[in-house]
């Protein structure tokens, strides 16, 4: 059964300490929805509670080691009111499950899923971990719960030490430079987008390393105002254009907050 705006997907994702969204890594899985134009609704989970709440929903882990689960995962309703909904985690694996089962508005184009998860593994992982998150990462202090704060220590500590100047400026310019190749293989392929004249789950990808920039550090960041004048502004261009499918659904999703977090609420909008 398809999902409707009476029965939509749920899109589970991670709450920063207002209750919306902030993470890059769910939020390739959020224009992936949207750019298909499928109805959900989001239940915001804080990153303490997520294999709890996975497991008490019966999703299969990802892995016997940690992190056992991870966000986003998405649950597409069944056909029947009492059954079991289909739930996927990682966005990768979502956007692939939505293309088979909401062909419309393909995000793999026939024939280049191979080539996008072999950039997405090859290439893509190093400007996340290896140059953006060091640098950015440090402000997620200013952004989460004081429980998501301990935890992200515990867990991912290493990334909350703000590097010294020098490196700073030496991963920022391996930013560029690699964003500079990106660019020409933009342009080769004579398209507004890597994918050509249509998004695919590359620029998803992309726009995924704009929106890590942005919501760590500000819509005034220095860096992100830098990001959009690379390449003769052919980056800002992208970025609007990725911007304009974050907020363009067919159907706007309810927001849920997950009651273990503070002020927990529920909305439409």
């Amino acid at each position: 059964m398809a999902a409707t705006k009476e029965n939509p997907i749920v899109f589970y994702d991670l709450a920063d300490a207002n209750g919306t969204h902030w993470s890059f890594n769910t939020y390739k899985a959020r224009l992936s929805l949207n750019f298909k134009g499928i109805p959900y609704r989001v239940e915001y989970i804080s990153f303490p509670e997520i294999e709890s709440r996975m497991a008490e929903l019966g999703v299969h882990p990802i892995s016997d080691t940690f992190p056992r689960y991870t966000l986003p995962v998405i649950a597409d309703p069944s056909s029947g009111p009492d059954d079991t909904p289909t739930y996927v985690s990682d966005s990768f694996k979502i956007a692939i499950y939505l293309d088979e089962h909401y062909p419309s508005r393909p995000i793999f184009p026939t024939g280049t899923r191979a080539t996008q998860n072999l950039l997405m593994n090859s290439h893509f992982l190093t400007i996340t971990y290896t140059l953006l998150i060091p640098l950015v990462a440090p402000s997620l202090p200013t952004i989460l719960d004081t429980r998501s704060v301990e935890y992200f220590a515990e867990t991912r500590g290493m990334f909350l030490t703000p590097l010294p100047e020098e490196e700073q400026l030496a991963k920022w310019k391996a930013t560029r430079d690699t964003f500079g190749g990106l660019a020409k293989a933009m342009q080769a392929g004579g398209g507004r987008w890597m994918g050509g004249d249509s998004p695919t789950f590359v620029d998803f990808i992309i726009g995924s390393f704009f929106y890590l920039v942005e919501r760590l550090e500000g819509h005034e960041s220095e860096r992100l105002r830098d990001m959009c004048t690379w390449d003769d502004g052919l980056w800002g261009r992208f970025w609007d254009g990725l911007r304009h499918i974050h907020s363009t659904t067919l159907t706007k999703p309810e927001l849920r907050i997950h009651p273990h977090l503070p002020n927990f609420q529920s909305r439409n909008f």
